[in-house]
């Protein structure tokens, strides 16, 4: 199956609605690749592999984010569980200041990702109940914040290594959330 990767017998390859992208192969095959999906797969499965297969930003300045003092106890209990995908922070009286994130999230509105990530049990202490239960909600929700938009229009070789990064994930055929 690896061989037409190799042999790279794409024939054709485009963007439709700004939203999927549509590759023809030589043996008449084609898939079609909605690229918000696959860049949410991608990142999720960089992730999950932990921070050896991520490359780090460290900021300059640390990144501030206001939050709840029971988030913010969370967020020191789960340290390593952040660590582990590169985010290493330092944590205040009412924020976190956010000192390397992985590059891919580096432009990332982190105020939304922990809201999101709050968001995903409605009490902190149960949060931490589920803790491994939803560490892949957690990481799908940190992925989703740095992947390729829909209606974002992708130049040609950015479309090929998406497909290229996709066709080497274990699960092509999904984004985290199961879409």
């Amino acid at each position: 199956e690896d061989t037409f990767i190799e042999n790279d017998n794409i024939v054709n390859i485009f963007q439709i609605f700004n939203k999927y992208i549509v590759i023809e192969f030589s043996d008449e095959r084609l898939w079609i690749v909605d690229q918000h999906a696959a860049a949410e797969r991608i990142n999720f499965e960089k992730l999950s592999k932990g921070k050896e297969n991520i490359d780090i930003q460290n900021y300059l300045v640390p990144i501030e984010v206001e939050l709840k003092k029971d988030q913010l106890l969370f967020l020191d209990e789960y340290r390593k569980f952040f660590e582990d995908i590169g985010i290493l922070y330092e944590i205040g009286d009412s924020n976190v200041k956010l000192k390397t994130v992985p590059v891919e999230f580096a432009n990332s509105d982190f105020k939304r990702v922990f809201e999101e990530i709050f968001s995903l049990e409605e009490d902190v202490s149960i949060l931490k109940k589920n803790i491994d239960k939803l560490r892949d909600d957690i990481l799908a929700t940190i992925a989703c914040h740095s992947s390729i938009r829909s209606g974002q229009k992708l130049p040609r070789d950015t479309m090929l290594d998406l497909f290229y990064s996709l066709y080497k994930c274990d699960n092509q055929y999904s984004c985290p959330n199961g879409k």
